[in-house]
């Protein structure tokens, strides 16, 4: 009896969490890749079971089937919304798709030999940046699908970010180094080395400030225009996975390897308010890495999608 109490009680620890007001399953088996619209509207999934698929969260419902060759399912590696949500793309190891959110209809399809493994695309869909395994990233005008210029680092680039009018990116690389970048000109604007490896960048929607984080360790917040470093964020040991500044710029939402979200002040990287989420029971998917973040359609309203598909909105 004390055996089962016990085994009981540990089930009810580990399960213990926040209770978000809404959430929506996206799939049974997880998925390799998930993304959120920078309006709270959406929600993009690369799924074990059905690959690609475009979500619309207000109902729940399920409006398109992304997938790259008719009747497969392709393996959807990585996942990303336009600046101004209109647009998505959808990546395989070696090919990217551009799709129109709101036909569903693909709008061009482009190769990438080195190897996809993060994309970032502006407003309108017109320029994407992509990163890759071959320690470049690519900077495409999606309306010609010319490569506009290659941006270089000495690792894998794992994480990158884009601006709103498309001319500044922000790449982060297992090199530990985070770049700044005048896109037309494909020179470095800043750059800051981290440590080891660079989990997650955003920039802010008027690309005044930008972001980057530091695997198993803090995150820093700089200005554009300057490289002044504002404020410091996170914790020793933990992980940031995914990043989002608020509209007014006074904020920055987290998501975190350890199910948690964190939102942070930006003018001193104090904790504003942080949620964590019930921990799937062991007969379910057990990962509940924060794939993204966004804040909801609503005041008040924060989103996250996990490694297993689960699309939460906390209040």
């Amino acid at each position: 009896m004390r055996t089962l109490l016990a085994c009981l009680l540990s089930l009810l620890l580990i399960a213990c969490g926040d209770t978000p007001t809404r959430y929506w399953e996206t799939t049974s088996g997880g998925a390799y890749s998930a993304s959120l619209s920078p309006n709270g509207e959406y929600a993009l999934i690369g799924s074990v079971d059905h690959g690609g698929s475009l979500w619309r969260l207000k109902d729940g419902e399920r409006l398109f089937n992304w997938n790259h060759a008719a009747g497969q399912f392709s393996k959807i590696v990585a996942t990303a919304f336009s600046t101004d949500s209109q647009f998505a793309l959808t990546a395989e190891q070696k090919r990217f798709v551009l799709w129109d959110v709101k036909s569903g209809r693909a709008a061009g399809f482009w190769p990438a030999e080195g190897g996809v493994l993060a994309m970032a695309l502006s407003d309108n869909g017109r320029y994407a940046i992509i990163g890759q395994e071959d320690y470049t990233a690519l900077y495409i005008d999606t309306a010609t699908g010319s490569i506009l210029n290659s941006l270089s680092h000495s690792g894998d680039i794992n994480t990158v970010a884009i601006s709103a009018n498309g001319l500044v990116g922000v790449t982060g690389s297992e090199d530990g180094i985070m770049k700044v970048w005048d896109l037309p000109a494909g020179k470095e604007t800043f750059s800051y080395r981290l440590g080891d490896d660079v989990s997650a960048v955003a920039i802010s929607g008027d690309a005044s400030l930008v972001f980057a984080s530091l695997y198993y360790g803090k995150g820093k917040i700089w200005e554009v225009k300057t490289g002044n470093e504002i404020s410091s964020i996170g914790h020793n040991r933990t992980t940031i996975t995914s990043a989002r500044f608020s509209k007014d710029n006074q904020t920055l939402l987290t998501g975190f390897t350890a199910r948690r979200m964190i939102l942070w002040k930006v003018s001193d990287g104090s904790t504003v308010k942080s949620w964590r989420a019930v921990a799937p029971l062991f007969w379910r998917p057990s990962g509940l890495v924060v794939n993204d973040v966004a804040f909801g359609p609503q005041p008040n309203q924060y989103l996250s999608v996990f490694s297993n598909g689960l699309v939460n909105q906390w209040q």
